[in-house]
């Protein structure tokens, strides 16, 4: 079987090669034409140059300015929402929305802080520590065409290693969209003082879809299927000292769900990190301990059968995390042995406050939820196709502070295609 190497340029760039939220482009789409081939999902990256201006007039900042951006995300923080969709049929094969909250807790988990210094920077462009990774990628004053970068899309099609079949019978090609964040989600002040940085802004110029297409050297069938690991999204707010919220989530293999929170005036404020994942906080910023936390399906506990109790109620002083809360939310993303992960006491504890962007070291906050339900890698999961589910929450959050809850469901889908449509079986 012979490999094409595909180069493809977005179908909806304007005459300056250049897109930024702030310009009018806020959404970036490639098309992979229908033809006899099929594509390798794990192939995929995006690449091109970005810039940062802290005015409207494309002044560079420099170290004296306090113009950042999420280190654990790094270029990441720039894509809100991906979609990949059958050009053939115009169906959603997928789409992950709230994408940089997603890689908030999914790359902590499944990377660890040498590879962040290592071929993660080298591709994304990041560095485990607030200052360095300003200094890095926002200031970067050495070269014209700014920084440049080549990443990988993480969703549930594109990491799982299938060939999808572009024929005219199956798929009939396939166009991939990212959604930018604006400006004020995907940057922010680390002091909190946005004095002369409220119109800052990105901008990516060259920016190009690389993937490979393998030749098969028979026909490729008009029907099949693909099964892949598919994450979708939803959000909630909390602002009780017993939050209690419910998802109807639809899905019929559940292999695991997870959850990370902020303070809802951090969302899409330039004097707040966007993509913080800490715990619930008090509208002073100290943080509001989580006691206890159930999980239930259709009000029924599950699968824990009993009451969460953290280590923190029965010792409030405690600046540790429960390590009950870290496994259940690593193994809920990831299944196996594989402990590579960038989550410690350093950056998941009980000391950092919230009244202006929390900062910490190795990477920033990386604080998780989640509960798995295939530990084993059986594919099969729990089924709640029909009945929800649901966390309650016992905190101390006791003044009003509404909290963004954003939830990310983990679970197994099945792409159908065949001369009559394409149909994903959740």
């Amino acid at each position: 079987m012979s490999i094409i190497y595909n180069e493809i340029q977005p179908s909806n760039i304007n005459s300056t090669q250049k897109i930024s939220h702030k310009q009018g482009n806020p959404i970036v789409s490639f098309l992979i034409g229908s033809q006899p081939h099929l594509l390798d999902c794990g192939s995929v990256r995006l690449s091109g140059d970005i810039k940062f201006y802290k005015d409207a007039n494309r002044t560079k900042p420099t170290t004296a300015d306090q113009l950042g951006i999420d280190e654990k995300l790094a270029l990441y923080s720039i894509i809100d929402k991906v979609t990949i969709t059958s050009q053939r049929s115009r169906q959603v094969i997928e789409t992950v929305n709230h994408y940089g909250r997603f890689l908030g807790s999914y790359l902590p988990y499944v990377s660890s802080r040498e590879d962040k210094m290592t071929f993660a920077n080298n591709q994304s462009l990041s560095v485990p520590n607030y200052e360095t990774q300003k200094r890095e990628l926002v200031d970067f004053p050495a070269t014209e065409h700014g920084s440049r970068f080549c990443i990988n899309l993480p969703t549930g099609v594109l990491s799982s290693g299938n060939l999808l079949p572009l024929g005219a019978q199956s798929l009939g090609g396939v166009e991939i969209s990212l959604t930018l964040a604006p400006d004020a989600q995907a940057l922010f002040a680390l002091s909190g003082d946005t004095t002369g940085l409220t119109d800052a802004f990105y901008e990516l110029e060259n920016v190009r879809l690389h993937c490979e297409l393998n030749v098969p050297q028979q026909p490729l069938p008009a029907s099949g299927q693909v099964t892949y690991n598919a994450i979708t999204s939803y959000f909630n707010v909390i602002n009780s000292a017993n939050a209690v919220v419910n998802f109807n989530l639809g899905t019929s293999r559940t292999l695991g769900v997870f959850m990370n929170m902020c303070p809802s005036k951090y969302l899409n404020n330039l004097a707040f990190n966007s993509y913080a994942t800490t715990t619930p906080l008090n509208k002073d910023g100290d943080q509001a301990a989580i006691k206890q936390i159930i999980f239930t399906k259709g009000g029924m506990r599950m699968p824990i059968a009993f009451n969460l109790d953290t280590n923190v109620k029965e010792t409030p002083s405690i600046s540790t995390v429960d390590p009950q809360v870290v496994t259940f939310a690593r193994d809920s993303i990831k299944a196996g042995m594989n402990l590579r992960s960038e989550v410690s006491p350093i950056n998941t504890n009980r000391l950092y406050k919230g009244k202006t962007p929390p900062l910490t070291a190795d990477g920033g906050v990386m604080e998780c939820l989640g509960v798995p339900f295939d530990t084993v890698g059986t594919g099969v999961g729990e089924d709640f196709s029909t009945t929800p589910f649901g966390i309650q929450m016992e905190t101390d959050l006791t003044t009003d502070s509404p909290n963004a809850l954003f939830l990310f469901v983990h679970s197994r889908q099945t792409l159908v295609f065949s001369p009559q449509g394409i149909q994903v079986v959740q």
